[in-house]
């Protein structure tokens, strides 16, 4: 049984955590503004809080600007302090991609770093990109809780 909690956001942001597998789920819904991204992403964070979650699938396929200043401030800022919220657990983040998005990820030299630095084993918590959302949650059912 899918047992889903909606959690009403902004006109951006579709925000759900699965209680039978504990995923949150937070589905960018267009492109955003830097500050829309900050406050999206800080719902996401409480939602997180108010779950014990630790196991995100951040779908942002909608999204068609991609930056390495918005991006950096998720691996910077956001993913770091909702890894030391989610502490002792490990906070595992799959990324829901476009496959031009994803493309990009590999190609554009700002967002390549942004990338490696955000997959890199020496961060505080995990993540992964996917262009397949069977994959993401195959990944993300795998990591511990």
């Amino acid at each position: 049984m899918n047992s889903a909690l909606l959690t009403p956001t902004a006109d951006f942001l579709n925000l759900s955590y699965r209680t039978d597998i504990g995923v949150l789920t937070a589905r960018w819904l267009r492109s955003v503004t830097l500050a829309e991204l900050q406050a999206g992403f800080q719902q996401v964070r409480q939602h997180s809080l108010a779950h014990s979650a630790t196991h995100w699938l951040v779908d942002v396929r909608r999204r068609t600007e991609l930056d390495a200043t918005s991006s950096g401030w998720v691996v910077r800022e956001l993913l770091p302090a909702a890894a030391q919220d989610a502490a002792p657990a490990t906070l595992h983040i799959a990324y829901l991609l476009a496959p031009t998005r994803e493309a990009l990820l590999r190609t554009d030299s700002d967002m390549q770093a942004t990338t490696m630095a955000a997959e890199s084993p020496t961060q505080p918590y995990r993540l992964r990109t996917f262009i397949q959302e069977g994959l993401a949650m195959q990944w993300l059912l795998g990591q511990p809780a």
